[in-house]
């Protein structure tokens, strides 16, 4: 009886102790996981500031429809503010 009382102390010590380290080692990787959210949430910030930054200069090079579509320089342009615009829409 006294061998059996001693065997379950052990192993809820032993499990209490597990689920102890458990917890740490969730805890400490939920952490790290928060850090690099937060560093990944930043560089989607600063990528949507610059797309934001590139498709207003490209309103402003063709502010005047100096870019015509039917040449091929005004295909290239329309191309690359179709590829923003694309770009911009699977960011958000």
């Amino acid at each position: 009886m006294l061998f059996l009382i001693i065997e379950m102390e052990i192993t809820l010590s032993l499990t209490i102790g597990v689920m102890a380290l458990l917890i740490v080692v969730l805890i400490y990787l939920v952490v790290i996981s928060s850090r690099k959210i937060a560093v990944y949430e930043g560089w989607i910030i600063r990528f949507r500031r610059e797309i934001a930054k590139v498709r207003h200069r490209l309103r402003l090079v063709d502010s005047q429809n100096l870019f015509e579509k039917d040449d091929d320089v005004g295909f290239v342009f329309s191309e690359i503010v179709r590829v923003i615009d694309e770009f911009d829409k699977g960011i958000q």
